[in-house]
């Protein structure tokens, strides 16, 4: 039997410990051997899905054990275990979803979605169209940093297309040509201009910013301010993979001449899910109910 996700903590980590990195076929691979998995069970499939449940499973093993600290990505694909992993592995504790809930990354990426967490009652169990909510927001709340970790793994040159791309899903451009891209080299922070109308009246400016560092600053957002004024433009787009300091938040909101809108990755990666860009439908589930106007009618 396969085991699940929550039941291979160990047996990742041990495999990781063993080399200095890999990739996740071939934990999977190790792993399988590991457990002794046959090659029926290897080869199992979800329905309507390409991928194997072990891969699928061991997808989740990973992502526990990387919002722990346990386990890191080194490039897109690859991972290795860390100190701290190392360190609880050496301690030969049997891990579990009730250790690493002692992780803050875990309680964070468990709770994120439960809004009223600290009301509820403890003793109140979920119905099981709760259960199924509650599970598709933390599937696209993994989607969500796969996205981000995809992104960062390109070249800024594709993320200005990303971008662009997505505002053309979201229906902001009237056709193909009213979507330009500046060039590359000089572009003094507008990557992209979006035209709303065909006559040019109303143009969205863009920046695309790919950062895998600290918040963006005020700086950054003043330098975009004034090239979208210098443009003589109203409206300015900034879309970045990372997050904005407060300074940088409020200074966008105090503009009036130029309406400044900025996109954070958690935004950014909604609204690629919710178009549909970088993504695509693995499942479709319909849910009923009972029509009660069905059988309150009257008979004719």
């Amino acid at each position: 039997m396969i085991p699940q996700y929550n039941e291979m903590y160990n047996e990742v980590l041990n495999v990781l410990n063993k080399h200095q990195k890999l990739r996740v076929r071939d934990i999977v691979q190790e792993v399988s051997d590991v457990l002794n998995l046959s090659e029926e069970e290897r080869r199992q499939t979800l329905e309507n899905s390409n991928k194997t449940i072990i891969y699928q499973r061991i997808g989740w093993t990973k992502t526990y054990l990387t919002k722990a600290g346990l386990v890191r990505s080194v490039e897109r694909g690859v991972y290795q275990i860390t100190p701290q992993g190392e360190k609880v592995l050496a301690s030969q504790v049997h891990i579990d979803d009730e250790f690493l809930m002692q992780y803050e990354g875990v309680r964070d990426f468990v709770n994120r979605h439960n809004e009223n967490d600290d009301k509820k009652d403890e003793n109140k169990k979920p119905t099981p169209l709760e259960n199924i909510d509650q599970s598709i927001k933390m599937i696209s709340s993994r989607l969500s940093d796969e996205l981000l970790d995809m992104i960062l793994s390109k070249e800024p040159i594709f993320f200005e297309k990303l971008v662009l791309d997505l505002l053309d899903k979201m229906g902001y451009a009237y056709d193909e040509e009213s979507i330009i891209s500046t060039d590359y080299c000089g572009d003094e922070g507008i990557d992209g201009i979006i035209k709303e109308d065909k006559f040019g009246f109303s143009n969205i400016y863009v920046q695309a910013k790919r950062w895998n560092r600290s918040a963006i600053g005020r700086p950054e957002i003043q330098k975009f301010y004034g090239a979208v004024a210098g443009q003589g433009g109203t409206k300015g787009l900034f879309i970045t993979t990372s997050t904005f300091t407060r300074e940088a938040i409020d200074y966008a909101q105090k503009q009036l001449q130029v309406k400044l809108i900025l996109v954070d990755g958690k935004m950014l990666t909604d609204l690629m899910i919710k178009y549909n860009l970088g993504v695509s439908v693995v499942k479709t589930y319909e849910i009923k109910q009972l029509d009660v106007d069905y059988f309150d009618g009257e008979l004719v």
